[in-house]
C-alpha cells in the first residue's frame, strides 16, 4: 500500500486553494442565497405538505441547500474556521480547559471532558459530506448530552478528530485518520475496547461504520487495529449515518424540499470523496456483502435519523440489512424523530432552536439506559 500523505501535506497543497475567480465569486454566490432566502420567506406560508415542518425551517433549510449547490467546496471552506480554531474559541467562550493532541500523521483531535477521569471514552467524527468542517454546534450538543448523561453517573469524554476533508485528501485518508484516532486512545491512552464509543452524524457516521467494518475485516489502506477475540467497542451511535451514495430513493423525492442536504450537493461530495476510486464496503456500508456484520465488534448501536431527511430511505435499509447479517440483531436500535430532518439535534442550534429533538432525547436515553 502507498502511504497516503499527512494531514500537513495534503492541507499544504497549493492547488487546493480558492482560486481569484472564486473569491471574486464569493459575492454573487453569497447574494443569490440570500435572494433564495427572501423568495423562500415570502412563499413559505404556501408549501404545503412537501416543505419543512415549521415556516423558519423551510427557509433556513432552502437557503443550506442553496448555499451548498451554489457555492464550491473550496468557497465554503475559504469562508469557513477550522475546526479546531472553532474549539479553542468555544472554550474561551465557555470556560472550558483546551486539551488538543496531535496524532502522528499530524493530524489534530481535542476534548471536551477530562479522559482520565471518565468511564468511557467517545470518538467523535463530525459531518459534512466529507467536505466542511465540524462546527460549534457540534461541540454545543455533545457537551450538552455529556451533561445530561452525568446526571446519571455516566462519564463520558469526547474526543472530536479534525480529520482532513476533501478535496486536500481523498478516500481511504479520513478513514486511516479515524483509525489513528481509535489507535491513540487504546495504545496510547491504554483504554480497552470496552471503554471505547463510536460516534458520527452523516459522514461522520459512515466513517465510524468504517472503524468497525476495519476492525472486523482488516484492510491494508488503514494502520492495524486489532482487538482481542473476545473484545468488542462499548458502542457506536450513528446519528444520520451516510450508508449509500446512491441517492435514488423514494425518500429525496418525498422529502428533497423538507430536508437541508440535496441530491446535488450529496453526489457532488460523495464523487469528491471516492476520486475515482471504486467504492467499498468500508467508504459505503450498505455495499457490504452477505455475512460481512455477521459478528459485529461491538457490543450495542444506535441509529436516530429523521423522518424527513433524504437519506432516511438507505438508513433504514441499512439497519435492516445489518440486523439480518448480523448474528447479534437485537443489539442495534433505530429511532426515527417524526418530522425531523437531517441530523436535527445539532442543525437546529445553528439557528438558535432549543427545543429537544425526538433524535437528541433518544440518544440521552440509550446512553444511559447502555453505559
Amino acid at each position: 500500500m502507498t502511504t497516503p500523505p499527512t494531514a500537513g501535506q495534503a492541507l499544504s497543497t497549493p492547488i487546493h486553494q480558492a482560486s481569484l475567480f472564486e473569491k471574486l465569486d464569493l459575492i454573487p454566490g453569497l447574494l443569490s442565497v440570500v435572494g433564495t432566502t427572501l423568495y423562500t420567506a415570502a412563499t413559505a406560508p404556501f408549501r404545503g405538505d412537501s416543505g419543512a415542518y415549521t415556516y423558519g425551517q423551510h427557509i433556513s433549510y432552502a437557503a443550506l441547500r442553496k448555499a451548498t449547490q451554489r457555492l464550491s467546496t473550496l468557497q465554503l471552506q475559504y469562508i469557513g474556521t477550522p475546526f479546531s480554531a472553532i474549539y479553542e474559541k468555544w472554550c474561551k467562550d465557555t470556560g472550558e480547559e483546551p486539551n488538543l493532541v496531535t496524532l502522528k500523521s499530524g493530524v489534530k483531535a481535542f476534548w471536551v471532558g477530562d479522559p482520565k477521569a471518565a468511564k468511557y471514552i467517545c470518538v467523535y467524527f463530525h459531518g459534512g459530506g466529507f467536505a466542511l468542517d465540524g462546527d460549534d454546534t457540534h461541540l454545543k450538543f455533545w457537551h450538552g448530552v455529556q451533561t445530561d448523561v452525568k446526571s446519571s453517573d455516566v462519564t463520558i469524554a469526547f474526543l472530536f478528530l479534525e480529520y482532513t476533508l476533501v478535496p486536500h485528501a481523498t478516500y481511504p485518508r479520513p478513514i486511516y485518520e479515524a483509525v489513528e484516532a481509535v489507535k491513540y486512545v487504546i495504545e496510547d491512552l491504554h483504554r480497552p475496547a470496552s471503554d471505547i464509543i463510536l460516534a458520527g452524524d452523516s459522514a461522520g457516521g459512515n466513517m465510524a461504520l468504517g472503524v468497525l467494518s476495519h476492525i472486523m475485516h482488516p484492510s491494508p489502506d488503514f494502520p492495524e487495529l486489532k482487538l482481542g477475540e473476545s473484545e468488542k467497542l462499548k458502542g457506536i451511535v450513528g446519528v444520520a449515518p451516510w450508508t449509500s451514495f446512491n441517492l435514488d430513493w423514494p425518500s429525496e423525492k418525498k422529502n428533497r424540499y423538507k430536508d437541508m442536504v440535496s441530491k446535488y450537493a450529496g453526489g457532488m461530495w460523495s464523487r469528491d470523496y471516492l476520486a475515482g476510486k471504486p467504492s467499498t464496503p468500508y467508504a459505503e456500508p450498505l455495499t457490504a456483502p452477505a455475512g460481512w456484520w455477521k459478528d459485529p465488534k461491538v457490543e450495542q448501536v444506535l441509529v436516530v435519523s429523521g423522518s424527513n431527511e433524504i437519506l432516511i430511505d438507505s438508513i433504514g435499509e441499512f439497519v435492516e440489512q445489518f440486523k439480518l447479517k448480523s448474528a447479534s440483531p437485537d443489539n442495534i436500535t433505530y429511532v426515527i424523530g417524526a418530522n425531523e430532518a437531517h441530523i436535527a439535534p445539532i442543525i437546529h442550534l445553528r439557528f438558535n432552536n432549543t427545543e429537544e429533538t425526538e433524535q437528541g432525547k433518544a440518544i440521552k436515553s440509550w446512553l444511559k439506559a447502555k453505559l
